[in-house]
């Protein structure tokens, strides 16, 4: 292997644009998979993976031989270089350069939707589509708000957003943009509501049905509110006001996948 490259080189500089900048990933179609558990289960999971980078002190680690393995070029680079890389403030001994691989909304399976209209926290949205994966959701679909390709969120799906198909559409009314496009393909689009709604079982699944989670602090706006064709609330007890968006949308995945 090479001798270590510097941080003037113009691969650490566009991967550092890469990590921080929403407008660069768009423009390229590329992002950035940090540590070498999400680097192997990319691989794992057949992604396009143009490039790994590791830290010297790693570069005969077991993430460099995978590489190897999987025929992708494997660059290493100085520790403190790569430390300067990641968005964590301690960097793990791996990243990868990984191809976009959301698909049209349309491309969707026409069953089970989960649709995120607005999310803004990585956190949420990382543990929501984990929820998605382990409760047999067919797809999300990323309706503005934060990025899935940050480096947050990817870090946050644990390796589902590699595997669970997604479709992700821009701009300030893509939430409606999208209920309308799942309501003219047959879809049953359900709001959840922290009151007023119905609980996840009265559901119908005789058809396909979206499952649409509004932002953390507002919910949902009155207009995608009008999209939709039912409201649905995990009902609590006690003096809680009212669940986490993660939590709220999960327990309502799981409840359809019981049905």
């Amino acid at each position: 292997m090479s001798e270590p490259i510097a941080d003037r080189n113009p691969l650490v500089q566009r991967v550092r644009r890469l990590v921080r900048q929403r407008s660069e990933r768009r423009a390229e179609g590329v992002y950035v998979v940090e540590g070498p558990q999400l680097v192997d289960e990319a691989l794992a999971a057949g992604r396009d993976v143009e490039v790994i980078v590791v830290p010297e002190s790693a570069a005969s680690g077991p993430t460099a031989r995978a590489a190897g393995h999987h025929g992708v070029r494997c660059v290493v680079v100085d520790d403190r270089v790569f430390d300067s890389l990641s968005s964590t403030r301690s960097a793990q001994p791996a990243l990868a350069v990984v191809a976009d691989h959301d698909v049209a909304l349309a491309d969707l399976p026409a069953d089970t939707l989960l649709v995120l209209a607005e999310l803004a926290d990585p956190g949420n949205v990382g543990t929501l589509v984990r929820s998605a994966e382990a409760f047999g959701v067919s797809g999300v679909v990323f309706a503005g708000g934060v990025d899935p390709y940050n480096p947050k969120v990817v870090r946050a799906t644990a390796g589902s957003l590699f595997r669970m198909p997604h479709a992700r559409l821009d701009g300030d009314h893509a939430p409606v943009a999208a209920l309308a496009a799942l309501g003219a393909a047959g879809f049953s689009r359900w709001a959840a509501v922290a009151r007023g709604g119905e609980p996840p079982e009265s559901i119908a699944v005789d058809g396909p049905v979206a499952l649409v989670l509004g932002s953390e602090p507002h919910g949902l706006s009155a207009e995608v509110l009008g999209s939709c064709d039912g409201r649905v609330e995990v009902p609590t007890g006690g003096d809680v006001e009212s669940l986490n968006v993660a939590v709220a949308g999960s327990v309502a995945m799981y409840v359809l996948s019981r049905r």
